[in-house]
C-alpha cells in the first residue's frame, strides 16, 4: 500500500493531526510517559521525557494495524521472509547499506537481543561474565540489563567541547581511554546516533572504532535505533558495516534497527537484528532459550508497512523534527544562559548540562513538580550526570515552546545565585 493514496477509516487522525501540529490525547492509555511519569505532575502536565513522539504514526502503519485488528482472530503469528525483505529494503533505500535477508533476525526489543547476547552467547563461550565497554552518558536500560547479568562494565566518558562557531556543545571520544578499555573486553556497546548527546559519528570516527574492535577482537553491538533522524547539513548517518566490511566478515558486528522511534511504534515490539551467519544462529538459539518465540500480533504487519511504504511520511517528519530541534536549542540557550546545551546532529533529543541551576541532587524533581513538565533526569544516563537533563522535542511546536518556557522559568527560580553565561571557547570536560 502506498501511503500517498491512503484512505481514512472511521476515527482516523485528521489532516491537522497528521501534519504534526495537533497533539494526541494519551492520558488513560497506560502510557509510561504520561500515565506513569507525568500524571503525578497534574492534569495539565507536559511530558518531554520518554523517547517516543507526540505524533500519530504514519497512515500506512495505522492502516496495517486496523486492518489486522479487523480480522477478529488474534492467534499466534510467525516471522516470514517478508519481514526481512522489508528490513533490508529500508536499509538499502534509506542508508545505502545492503544486508541480506538471511542475515536478518527478528527480536521484539534491542535490549532483549543484548541480554541474549551477553547471557547466552558471550558468557558461555568465555566461561566467565563478559566485559562490556560503553561510552557515557549511555541509555540506561541497556546498562541495567548488563548489570543485572553481572557483566563487568567499563565506562568511557565522552569529552564535551564547544562546537565550532556556535554557542553550543558537541562531544568527542577519548581515543586513549577507549583503546585502554577495549583491551581484554568482549563487547563494545555502540550507539549511532548517540543517545542522549545526539552525536552522529563521522566516517573517520567509525573507522577508528572499527580498527580498535578488530585489533582487540571485540564484538561491536551497534544500536542504531535513531538512524532515521539526522539533520539537514549535518553529519550523515553511516552504518558501521559500510565503513568496515571486515568487522562483518570476522563476525564482530551486530547491527540493530527498529521502526519504533521513527514510526512511533515502540510498544509493538519489533526490531531487526542484522548479524553474520554463525553469530546470527547463536542469537536465534539464545532467543529461543529466553522464551522469545512468536511476535506480537501487530508487530509484523506494522513493521512491513512502515519499512515498505513509509518513506514520504518520514521525510516530512524529519523536517518537523529538525525545526523543533532548532527551536528547542535556541530557546534553551536564551532562557538558560549559563547552561551548556548540546545542539544534536541527530535523534529528537537535546542534552543539557544545567549545573548552574541545579544545586542539589533532588533539585530537578522539584523543578519538574513546580513547572508540571517532565524531562529525563541525567542521572538515568550515568551516576555522574546528576546536573544534566534530556529533552524530547518530538511534539507539536506550540506545545514544545510552552513546555520549555514553563520549565526554564522554574529552573531559573531554583538557581542559588544570579545567573550569568559561563560558556568558554576553551571549555572541555567529560560529557
Amino acid at each position: 500500500m502506498d501511503d500517498s493514496v491512503y484512505r481514512p477509516y472511521p476515527g482516523a487522525p485528521s489532516d491537522a493531526q497528521q501534519s504534526f501540529t495537533a497533539r494526541p490525547h494519551r492520558w488513560g492509555t497506560h502510557s509510561a510517559k504520561w500515565d506513569l511519569l507525568a500524571s503525578p505532575l497534574g492534569s495539565d502536565a507536559i511530558s518531554l521525557s520518554v523517547a517516543d513522539m507526540e505524533f500519530y504514526s504514519a497512515p500506512t502503519v495505522i492502516h496495517a494495524i486496523t486492518r489486522a485488528a479487523a480480522h477478529g482472530v488474534y492467534g499466534y503469528t510467525e516471522v516470514f521472509t517478508d519481514f526481512a525483505q522489508a528490513a533490508c529494503r529500508w536499509q538499502r533505500v534509506r542508508h545505502q547499506w545492503e544486508p541480506r535477508p538471511d542475515e536478518t533476525h527478528f527480536f521484539p526489543r534491542i535490549v532483549q537481543c543484548l541480554s541474549a547476547l551477553l547471557d547466552r552467547v558471550i558468557a558461555p563461550k568465555n566461561g566467565e561474565r563478559p566485559v562490556l565497554v560503553t561510552l557515557t552518558p549511555a541509555y540506561g536500560p541497556l546498562l541495567e540489563v548488563a548489570r543485572r547479568l553481572g557483566v563487568h562494565i567499563r565506562e568511557v566518558p565522552l569529552i564535551s567541547h564547544p562546537a565550532p562557531n556556535t554557542a553550543f556543545l558537541t562531544h568527542r571520544i577519548n581515543d586513549d581511554l577507549l583503546n585502554a578499555a577495549m583491551t581484554g573486553a568482549d563487547v563494545l556497546l555502540w550507539c549511532n546516533p548517540h543517545n542522549p548527546t545526539g552525536r552522529v559519528w563521522t566516517r573517520d570516527e567509525l573507522h577508528a572504532v572499527a580498527t580498535l574492535a578488530l585489533t582487540h577482537d571485540v564484538l561491536v553491538f551497534s544500536d542504531d535505533i535513531h538512524a532515521d533522524f539526522t539533520r539537514t547539513e549535518r553529519t550523515s548517518y553511516t552504518p558501521l558495516a559500510l565503513v568496515s566490511p571486515e568487522l562483518w566478515e570476522r563476525e564482530l558486528l551486530i547491527h540493530c534497527a527498529s521502526p519504533g522511534k521513527t514510526f512511533n511504534t515502540a510498544e509493538l515490539e519489533s526490531a531487526a537484528i542484522f548479524a553474520p551467519p554463525a553469530l546470527g544462529q547463536a542469537l536465534e538459539e539464545a532467543k529461543r532459550a529466553a522464551g522469545l518465540h512468536n511476535p506480537n500480533y501487530f508487530a509484523i504487519p506494522a513493521t512491513i508497512a512502515a519499512w515498505t511504504d513509509g518513506d514520504k511520511w518520514v521525510d516530512t517528519l524529519r523536517q518537523r523534527i529538525d525545526a523543533n530541534l532548532a527551536l528547542a536549542v535556541d530557546l534553551l540557550h536564551t532562557l538558560l544562559p549559563a547552561a551548556h546545551i548540546t545542539d544534536p546532529d541527530g535523534t529528537y533529543l537535546v542534552w543539557v548540562d544545567a549545573a548552574a541551576y541545579l544545586p542539589h541532587a533532588d533539585s530537578l524533581t522539584a523543578v519538574m513538580d513546580e513547572a508540571r513538565v517532565a524531562v529525563s533526569p541525567g542521572i538515568d544516563f550515568g551516576s555522574e550526570y546528576g546536573s544534566y537533563f534530556r529533552v524530547n522535542v518530538a511534539l507539536p511546536p506550540a506545545d514544545l515552546e510552552g513546555a520549555l518556557e514553563r520549565f526554564c522559568h522554574c529552573l531559573n527560580a531554583h538557581a542559588t545565585s544570579p545567573i550569568t553565561p559561563t560558556f568558554s571557547s576553551s571549555t572541555e570536560h567529560p560529557a
